[in-house]
């Protein structure tokens, strides 16, 4: 145990039975009182064993707990169907006195409030960005809701991997609750103080104030929290590490992120012209981006890779939408970079659009300048999509046909660089960042 942590790590990898084990451990020695559990899981949109972990849970607290139930922690994603959860969370077992839930995130009913984040407090997270929050509606103290389940059972288990993110630099902990199970106010926040940062400002950097926030905000949570957090290798699917905090979240997230940085960043040592995100199929064959909004993290993972003019092109043929939940104010507004939409309120305000709306747009755009009227995007995305060239045109992001990417793809070693180009297979899992020599 270290910093009271109990952690398996292996060189290069451990086994489930492994990473299961620690997970037991903790468990076991909850307060015998405890007796009921909820497990914060993510969607199925990321690459984790969690029906294998869940088991693990489960059969730790056989015999003791009167319910293990699990919630699906998807943010502001769409939610999971009866038998996607069942799958996803339960595997080929069957708990008869286990339930899955979604977040219903913008369901007032569904939510309970916990404190409040002054506003002197969300200012200071913003650091010199503290200019734009007004302007992005945030010019107030702001409840803290989360879902009103989280209160109803005696611990909850924060099950996730811990990787790189482009918003809180990491994933795990804490996260899971902020922004995974809370209302839309604090989702928006927190991606509003961390794109304002830039993706490649943030992305798989810590400490940051996007998770000192989260963290910070987590504390106000009742309920006794267990953290596990899961360390894997894009490439293999193996586990590196697996940590578990009985008591906490901090430690556990710290501990797995230094060892991520190590196992899920991948650096070049120069940019690059052209680089092709070709985004991933699980082990079935179904594609793991439903929409844009998801597949938006072939952009995140490799823009740093890019060089100054370059051309970022996202492949994934299936994609037919933006999102279900801020596709429609997206079109509305198109993709621009921070730099058009702060000096042009009026192109979004009039649209309605949420804060969220613009995090999920800049943050695709990536980094740019206004040259008087004229925008200055860093580099140009385009998408090799379902999604077709007119409507491409209006959202104000490039096009490139799927059938020309795909033999393109076909034709390039991957996960290298050719010339001036890097063509990434199953983007969206690995960082990829640009550091000199």
């Amino acid at each position: 145990m270290q910093n009271g942590v109990l952690q398996a790590v292996g060189a290069p990898a451990i086994g489930m039975d492994d990473a299961c084990a620690v997970v037991a451990e903790a468990l076991r020695a909850s307060p015998a009182g405890e007796r009921r559990f909820l497990v914060l899981v993510p969607d199925s949109t990321r690459k984790a064993p969690v029906a294998d972990v869940f088991r693990a849970i489960h059969d730790a607290l056989d015999g003791r707990a009167d319910r293990v139930d699990a919630m699906i922690a998807q943010g502001t994603h769409g939610p999971m169907s009866e038998a996607e959860k069942s799958a996803w969370v339960f595997g080929q077992n069957r708990y008869p006195r286990s339930t899955v839930f979604n977040h219903d995130w913008d369901n007032p009913d569904a939510l309970t409030p916990l404190g409040v984040v002054p506003l002197d407090d969300q200012l200071d997270r913003f650091g010199e960005n503290r200019r734009y929050a007004s302007l992005l509606g945030f010019d107030t103290d702001m409840r803290i809701r989360v879902n009103a389940k989280l209160l109803e059972y005696d611990r909850l288990v924060l099950l996730t991997r811990v990787q790189p993110h482009e918003v809180a630099g990491f994933a795990g902990g804490a996260k899971q609750i902020f922004p995974g199970v809370s209302g839309p106010e604090m989702i928006s926040l927190l991606h509003a103080i961390g794109s304002l940062r830039t993706n490649r400002g943030i992305h798989g950097v810590m400490p940051n104030p996007v998770r000192d926030l989260i963290d910070d905000m987590a504390l106000n949570v009742p309920t006794p929290i267990t953290s596990i957090g899961l360390v894997i290798d894009d490439d293999s699917d193996a586990i590196n590490g697996a940590f578990v905090q009985p008591d906490g979240w901090r430690e556990c997230v710290e501990l797995a992120a230094e060892l991520s940085a190590a196992v899920n960043i991948r650096y070049v040592p120069r940019r690059v012209r052209r680089v092709v995100a070709a985004l991933p199929r699980r082990k079935d064959g179904s594609w793991l981006y439903p929409d844009f909004w998801t597949g938006a993290k072939g952009v995140l993972k490799t823009e740093d890779a890019v060089a100054d003019g370059g051309e970022l092109v996202v492949w994934a043929p299936n994609i037919d939408t933006i999102s279900d939940a801020h596709g429609e104010l997206i079109s509305a507004i198109g993709y621009h970079t921070y730099a058009y939409f702060l000096s042009r309120p009026e192109s979004w305000q009039r649209a309605g659009a949420t804060p969220l709306a613009l995090n999920g747009s800049a943050l695709v755009k990536g980094e740019g300048r206004m040259d008087g009227d004229r925008e200055v995007p860093r580099i140009d995305v385009r998408i090799a999509t379902a999604i077709p060239p007119d409507a491409c045109a209006r959202m104000n992001i490039g096009y490139e046909d799927p059938d020309a990417v795909a033999a393109e793809i076909a034709a390039t070693p991957p996960n290298a660089i050719t010339e001036d180009r890097l063509i990434v297979r199953d983007a969206g899992g690995v960082l990829w960042r640009y550091r000199a020599g």
